[in-house]
């Protein structure tokens, strides 16, 4: 076990370092080729700490992800070569894709590779689950079955790898789609109507997958605001205080309110916008969206509750009479 004081202190100033059990990460902004040489010197000195520290770094399994939104500075001036950063008296290799903690991380943040491997688990789950539990026939233990094995599967860490574009969204959705199938015995019946779905989806009180992953979304950030995760709200955002340049004002003290915007005029550029898709900046919309009775509630439990019904209701609205 470590404690904070055994933590490594001698690292160059503008660099990070994360400890998670076994896993390690060093990270730092590169502008010019003297930050590739302070990061590399600062990886040997967490190595040096590390063997002091009767511990070893195994270099076929450490690895080197850059992530940028365009080209590093130094592609036009040596375009085929990346710097290299050793371990120990072993060079480290560049990947285009790494899994941290159980999410596939890629340069540009894309989560195309992470929906895709998910969707292929998910797919072999449920079809091993149908072939291998064919005699249940009851409704409420189907519908664990699946909640437990298969819908579990898109719960890990989705704050992250969420989908953002609705391709995505509709093909990890069609999972849920032969779940619910499944669970009420209608194979043979088309859900292909989004409203045949939604209706489907309330019967055995599952939300639609998309909608799910905004519930997540909006209780994380909910325990962010009361202080109830070991997280700060990044710098951009800020609690309304009732000054704006619109006449008409919808926001209130419980709104947040960002002090940058990013463009998203063209919208093949928005997928590739990793802070307008990024958690914080696309959650504090849904967040201001919601009823201020609801964002007053401090209790989780209760959030949780008072959130899903108006979720469902904003699915199904109730006729006008």
């Amino acid at each position: 076990m470590l404690f904070i004081n055994d933590l490594p202190e001698g690292l160059s100033d503008g660099t990070g370092l994360a400890l998670y059990a076994d896993d390690t990460k060093i990270w730092r902004v590169i502008e010019s080729e003297q930050d590739h040489i302070m990061l590399n010197r600062d990886i040997a000195y967490l190595n040096s700490w590390a063997l002091e520290n009767k511990m070893r770094f195994h270099p076929s399994k450490c690895k080197v992800l850059s992530f940028r939104n365009s080209k590093p500075p130094l592609v036009d001036i040596l375009p085929d070569i990346e710097f290299l950063y050793s371990l120990g008296d072993s060079y480290l290799d560049y990947v285009e894709l790494e899994k941290d903690l159980g999410v596939d991380m890629t340069p540009k943040l894309n989560w195309a590779s992470q929906c895709d491997r998910l969707y292929s688990k998910a797919s072999q789950k449920l079809g091993l689950l149908k072939r291998n539990c064919y005699f249940v026939k009851d409704t409420a233990r189907a519908r664990t079955l699946y909640i437990t094995l298969v819908r579990s599967m898109f719960e890990s860490c989705s704050i992250i790898w969420r989908p953002t574009n609705q391709t995505l969204t509709d093909k990890l959705e069609r999972i849920q789609k032969q779940a619910i199938k499944w669970i009420l015995n209608e194979s043979n019946i088309s859900y292909s109507p989004y409203d045949v779905y939604v209706l489907k989806c309330r019967q055995v009180n599952i939300l639609p997958l998309g909608v799910r992953f905004e519930l997540n979304d909006i209780l994380f950030i909910h325990k962010v605001i009361n202080n109830l995760k070991p997280v700060d709200l990044p710098f951009y955002l800020t609690f309304f205080e009732g000054q704006t340049r619109l006449r008409t004002c919808h926001l209130d003290s419980l709104s947040l309110v960002s002090s940058i915007h990013p463009k998203s005029s063209v919208s093949s550029m928005r997928s590739h916008n990793p802070l307008l898709n990024s958690f914080f900046y696309r959650t504090h919309h849904k967040w201001n969206n919601l009823p201020l009775s609801i964002r007053e509630i401090s209790c989780p439990i209760k959030f949780k509750v008072s959130l899903k019904k108006h979720l469902w209701s904003n699915l199904l609205p109730e006729p006008e009479l």
